[in-house]
């Protein structure tokens, strides 16, 4: 599928210029990740296939050393480019937002420096203790020789990208979408060509570092190269007007960094269990099952989630029906396209144990049953309202989710680890289904619900 006819696509639905590239990166994505799957499943055996998913879930413990500061650096500094504007590549305007924003920058980048050494040496070291405890299936695992090498370089990598994301997450903030998807979107084709060239060519594990080789390159573009002059002007309107860190951005991430760590757990340790108490290739199953639902997951969330500094500035311009509006439209598209994409997934893995030959036999070995597809397809379909209300809520630069989100998380990390321990990829599932539809949606549907209300009418009587 052509650039033009994805953007062309989201002109239908709704998608302006601004975020027509992330919509298109995304479209990418889920469009040549069927061709990534089918390598993956062709060219990596199936004890590779739960390292290559398992490397996945330990390097998303990065949220335990950044703690979630990007999502409120993207926050807040949507509300001070309400006053800010480009001028020439360089920023301008209201000179003490203008110092404001700069000093956000500062203080980010050296918080990320800090946060990318430490994940380098716990992810390293949480990976080296994790793939070398047995699991006691069969068939073996790896030897430490075939995994260890690709492992270190893909933490390598991704700890050099830790540095950069306060520079982008400004950026994002600062309503720089256009460049930035349109970087991202490329950043997405190079990084596919790359995946496929070194798996089709035996390179197995190492395709992984690839791909984070070409995100690190397209970064350090964006932010050093094609930003370069927005950043310098950040530092030369540094006048000393600082935000104040404990007040307007502690408050905020800790709640966040509390529910992202818990997110995690909710998330990523049913893959684990299943790596670990059913074997390699189980792990690697449910893996393959659950990227390609989470890659729907993102392409379908594209259109709220890029909007994240829009409703940042209708809130602080306090155009409470223009955001209403814009939530409620883009929301409705969100859940329809998650619903297709988990109802066309569920269908082909149906096809290709209905229907054997050489190639579906071998397709069908390497993801979960029918059942089990379905049963995770409707829990990431009940999970979408919980994540577009959040978005909406934060964007406010509040977080009343703390006491939910530790409840919903807590109960879901248990049942998918009792459930997965004791029935695997289907017991994980139902686990996570009704963690997700009894408690966590509908938890967060009623505090964005009471937060709407409350907090508009305070605001508009003010």
């Amino acid at each position: 599928m052509s650039l033009q006819l994805l953007k062309k696509i989201g002109h239908h639905l709704g998608v302006d210029t601004a975020v027509g590239y992330a919509v298109a990166a995304r479209g990418w994505q889920l469009l040549t990740g069927q061709l990534t799957m089918l390598l993956i499943v062709f060219c990596l055996t199936e004890v590779e296939q739960g390292y290559y998913y398992a490397f996945f879930y330990l390097l998303a413990m990065q949220i335990f050393v950044e703690l979630g500061l990007h999502v409120v650096i993207i926050s807040v500094a949507s509300h001070e480019w309400s006053q800010l504007r480009m001028v020439d590549d360089k920023v301008a305007g209201d000179p003490c937002a203008l110092s404001r924003l700069a000093s956000l920058s500062r203080m980010a980048a050296r918080w990320y420096l800090l946060a990318a050494g430490a994940f380098v040496v716990v992810i390293a070291i949480a990976g080296y203790v994790y793939f070398s405890w047995p699991t006691g299936q069969t068939p073996a695992g790896l030897n430490v020789s075939e995994w260890a090498a690709p492992w270190t370089s893909l933490v390598l990598l991704t700890g050099m990208q830790l540095v950069l994301l306060p520079m982008s997450s400004i950026l994002e903030g600062c309503g720089q979408l256009p460049t930035i998807n349109k970087v991202r979107f490329w950043q997405g084709v190079a990084g596919s060509a790359v995946v496929w060239s070194m798996m089709s060519t035996g390179f197995g594990l190492w395709a992984l570092s690839g791909s984070a080789a070409v995100r690190l390159c397209g970064e350090t573009y964006l932010v050093r190269r094609r930003f370069g002059q927005f950043f310098a002007s950040l530092k030369d309107g540094d006048s000393g007007q600082a935000i104040d860190w404990k007040s307007e951005v502690v408050p905020l991430q800790w709640r966040i960094a509390i529910q992202g760590t818990l997110h995690w757990f909710a998330t990523h340790l049913a893959g684990l269990v299943i790596f670990k108490c059913h074997g390699e290739a189980m792990g690697g199953r449910f893996g393959l099952m659950w990227t390609v639902l989470t890659a729907m997951q993102s392409a379908s969330m594209a259109w709220v989630e890029t909007r994240r500094p829009l409703f940042g500035q209708l809130i602080a311009e306090r155009k409470y029906e223009e955001l209403d509006r814009l939530f409620f439209r883009l929301s409705r598209i969100s859940l329809i396209l998650i619903a297709v994409g988990g109802a066309t997934f569920t269908a082909g893995v149906y096809v290709v144990n209905e229907f054997p030959n050489t190639i579906f036999t071998h397709i069908a070995s390497r993801v979960p049953d029918v059942w089990s597809t379905a049963i995770f397809a409707m829990a990431f379909f009940a999970f979408q309202p919980a994540l577009c209300t959040n978005i909406y809520v934060r964007a406010h630069k509040r977080d009343p989710f703390l006491i939910p989100a530790i409840v919903s998380s807590l109960t879901i990390a248990v049942l998918v680890f009792w459930l997965g321990r004791a029935y695997g990829i289907e017991g994980s599932g139902y686990g996570y289904l009704l963690g997700v539809g009894v408690v966590q949606t509908p938890l967060w549907v009623l505090v964005w619900y009471r937060c709407r209300k409350s907090w508009h009418a305070e605001e508009t009587t003010t």
